[in-house]
């Protein structure tokens, strides 16, 4: 299937607007990415807007996935000069937080000496938090701040205004809605962030994204997770086509509407348990899976 989204919802616009005018004032950005889908998950319009700023590119939901893959990833970003500084952690299990506060440490301590070389003794580091919806910005804030100032929620966009955040003495953050890009162009991509949720569910057909992620496990010889997370009892799914893997579900979980099977009703429940682990922790995406130009 061939899908191009073509869209922008207003307030997405204002808050690339929002982005460009509060540039001017941070010293650092910090990108959120899905370490299910770190290219996917990422805005191609940030890497361009934040060029000439200081960078960080955070995977977040690193408990969702398999970590020993994790380093494909670290490779990819660093060989390519994506970012400054490249973190994985996990907000759920609040894991690799103190590393980022080690950079957070010597970019203030580095803006402190030359605030003190005009004379200055005080200083204070701004950032600007960044990422799609649904990546786990207000978590990552509140977490990182030990606070609750931050407003969190689990549907795409549910942050819809900036917020200034203090840390502490030293350190600030600036919160801003997920921001999404107006054309996904790649199918890769588009239905990456449709199996993730990071757009709504009725952007896309659920039984195609959900077909699509049957495919991905397929390709990574995991489909037969779906035996021991549904207790089926048959030996493997790895021969099966889709299709027929759709009717054991229904039938195994009794999911009807009308009386009558719904391949609707099984594909949202797919993807509900893939998004909570529930499916086993593996990732939707490789640096193989993407060229980087230049």
């Amino acid at each position: 299937m061939s899908v191009m989204i073509n869209w922008y919802p207003g307030h997405m616009k204002k808050t690339k607007e929002m982005i460009v005018e509060n540039l001017k004032i941070v010293d650092l950005v910090i990108e959120i990415l899905d370490a299910r889908i770190p290219i996917s998950s990422k805005n191609p319009d940030i890497e361009t807007l934040a060029k000439n700023k200081l960078r960080v590119v955070v995977l977040n939901k690193t408990d969702l996935v398999d970590e020993s893959k994790l380093n494909e990833w670290e490779d990819y970003f660093i060989k390519n000069k994506i970012s400054h500084h490249f973190l994985a952690i996990s907000v759920e299990k609040n894991k690799n937080f103190n590393e980022l506060r080690k950079i957070v440490n010597k970019i203030y301590e580095d803006k402190l000496e030359k605030m003190m070389k005009k004379g200055l003794r005080k200083t204070v580091v701004r950032a600007m938090i960044v990422g799609i919806p649904n990546v786990g910005k207000s978590k990552f804030i509140n977490k990182f701040s030990n606070k609750n100032k931050a407003k969190v929620g689990n549907k795409p966009g549910f942050t819809r205004g900036k917020q200034w955040i203090t840390v502490d003495e030293k350190f600030e953050l600036l919160d801003t809605p997920g921001v999404l890009w107006p054309k996904f162009e790649d199918n890769l991509v588009s239905f990456n962030l449709a199996i993730t949720g990071s757009i709504r569910d009725d952007i896309l057909p659920l039984e195609v994204v959900s077909n699509r992620l049957l495919d991905i496990m397929k390709k990574q010889n995991i489909i037969d997770n779906l035996i021991t997370s549904y207790g089926l009892e048959i030996d493997s799914l790895i021969n099966m086509d889709n299709i027929e893997i759709f009717s054991i579900l229904e039938k195994r979980l009794g999911i009807y509407k009308n009386e009558e099977f719904s391949f609707e009703l099984i594909s949202r429940r797919l993807l509900k348990d893939y998004r909570i682990g529930k499916l086993g922790k593996f990732l939707l995406e490789y640096p193989v899976d993407f060229k980087k130009e230049g």
